[in-house]
Parts: C-alpha cells; structure tokens; sequence
C-alpha cells in the first residue's frame, strides 16, 4: 500500500508552525478585505505621506491585489524552505521566520487601509 507521506521540512514543528502561522495571519488579513472591502464605493486611500498628504489612490481590486501577493509569496516561501531543508537547515528557518513577519506587515497594511473607509 503506497501511503502519502509528507516532506520532511513539513515535519519539522518550527518550520510548520511558522507557516501555519502566517496561513493564519493571511486568513485574517483576507476576511478584513473581504467584509469590509466589498462595500465600499469610494476610490481608497492605498498610499498617505506625511507631506504631501494621500498620494497613491486605488480600487477594490488593488487591495485585493495586496492579498493574492501575499499569498502567492507564501506559496514561493514555503517551496524554497523546502529546497533549502537539506542545504542550509538555517536558511529554511529564517525564511519561515520572515514569511510569519511578512504577513503581519500585510495585515497592518491592509488593517491601515480599511480604517481610512
């Protein structure tokens, strides 16, 4: 009987527990756009400086944009911490690290950009 197994950089508990994490943080980030997000009509406020005031407006889609990159940069992360498992063990961990770190800039951002609505 052939049994799915799987890798062993998926094993590893801070590895997965680091990307778990941020599958979480994603999650979160992703139902604050979409409640919040689908209502609105205006053109929202993606960029504001300090000096000249809002600079860079955009669309729903735009906000939408922010979280499949997010994801999609996810998805990348945990690939190369699986190539690198074996070569560099360190290298695995530092990416699972900033994966986690990551997404939470993620949710800051798209929590700033829903509070501006």
């Amino acid at each position: 009987m052939n049994q799915f197994s799987l890798p062993e950089s998926i094993k590893d508990r801070y590895i997965a527990g680091f990307f778990i994490a941020a599958g979480i943080v994603w999650l979160v980030s992703f139902s604050l756009v979409y409640t919040n997000i689908l209502d609105a009509s205006n053109v929202l406020i993606i960029h504001f400086d300090s000096f000249r005031g809002a600079d860079f407006f955009g669309e729903k889609s735009d906000v939408f944009d922010i979280i499949v990159t997010a994801a999609i940069i996810w998805g990348i992360n945990l690939g190369l911490a699986h190539v690198f498992y074996f070569r560099e063990r360190f290298l695995s961990y530092i990416l699972a690290g900033a994966t986690l770190g990551y997404m939470v800039l993620i949710l800051l951002a798209v929590n700033a950009i829903i509070s501006i609505i």
